[in-house]
């Protein structure tokens, strides 16, 4: 019986074999579920990154301008005290006063000058942005960078005759200085701003490198200038603030609360108008009385008293310790005392 006949086998090419690849997967065979764009949890990471990082940004800003302040704040108010208890020949460093006294008393007096530089300064900013900053771009026309020009010229030339005018201030306190008054530090002030704006007009941003070193010097001591010139300003500021309170309460003690003391021994009182009287055994602990005495001031464990009559020269101020006293206090009616 013949064999059966099988099947032809298929012929391999001669080379090497290789293994069949995958067809390409269409993009709308992706799975449901994973996307091909950006991660939307990784995007709001990153927006909370930048966030916070905008957020932390604005509040050092506002923590260091809140301390500038408060310096400014502490500043003035610790000269103000000091010049009103000199008025009555007290040292306001031996009645214990604390920051936040000072704060407090600065407030009424220093917000107003700050509200005005504030409204003033907001408007010069916007004319700088909207008519010199084009001028430094370089993309405003030919008649405002010669205007702004004169206007850099006439800065610079305000500003050297006004740190003249300071000098000579300086050198001839008696003539200049003390006619001037607290205008001289604000011409100071003023004169140094003029100097710095000029120059800024003035300036390229194309300057050689050689010429930076030398501006940074010159900016540092204008800044300096105008920090001093703004404290000395503030100083004499609050000297004379606090000097006419001092003269607006002598002129109106009767204003003041009346004040009857009562202490256990007779104390160091006695002066023109004051009286005093010892109500005996059956008064008590607090037998002896003072009367016709007006409170200046209480702080910690310390009784500022002025006698009805007193003047400036004319009459002490009585510094009483509070821990063994007895006070009766009269106020009076309602004051038009300035706030203090």
């Amino acid at each position: 019986m013949p064999d059966p006949v099988l099947p032809a086998q298929p012929s391999r090419p001669a080379g090497p074999v290789s293994e069949p690849t995958a067809a390409p997967v269409p993009a709308s065979a992706t799975p449901a579920g994973a996307s091909a764009g950006p991660d939307p949890a990784g995007e709001s990471v990153r927006a909370g990154l930048v966030w916070g990082g905008a957020m932390w940004r604005v509040a050092g800003t506002v923590a260091t301008q809140t301390a500038l302040i408060s310096a400014i704040l502490y500043y003035f108010g610790t000269i103000r005290l000091r010049a009103t208890f000199d008025y009555f020949g007290v040292d306001a460093s031996a009645l214990g006063f604390s920051v936040a006294d000072y704060l407090i008393h600065s407030v009424n007096a220093a917000f107003q000058p700050l509200i005005f530089a504030g409204l003033a300064v907001l408007p010069a900013l916007t004319l700088h942005r909207r008519i010199v900053v084009p001028v430094l771009r370089g993309t405003a026309t030919a008649r405002r960078v010669r205007w702004v020009r004169r206007v850099a010229r006439g800065c610079r030339t305000a500003g050297i005759g006004g740190g003249l005018l300071v000098a000579a201030g300086l050198l001839d306190r008696g003539d200049i200085g003390q006619p001037l008054g607290i205008g001289l530090p604000l011409i100071l002030a003023a004169s140094v701003a003029l100097l710095a704006y000029g120059h800024v007009l003035r300036d390229r941003p194309d300057q050689p490198e050689e010429a930076a070193i030398p501006a940074q010097l010159r900016s540092l001591a204008l800044t300096v200038l105008a920090v001093a010139g703004l404290l000395w300003a503030t100083g004499l500021y609050a000297q004379r603030i606090g000097r006419d309170y001092a003269r607006y309460l002598a002129a109106n003690l009767d204003a003041r609360p009346q004040v009857v003391l009562y202490a256990p021994e007779r104390l160091a009182i006695a002066g023109d108008g004051v009286a005093s009287q010892d109500l005996g055994e059956q008064a008590g602990r607090y037998r002896i009385r003072y009367w016709n005495l007006r409170l200046l001031a209480q702080r910690n464990d310390l009784l500022l008293l002025l006698p009805d009559s007193w003047r400036p020269g004319n009459g002490p101020v009585y510094v009483v310790p509070a821990a063994d006293t007895r006070l009766d206090l009269t106020v009076p009616p309602r004051s038009t005392l300035p706030d203090s």
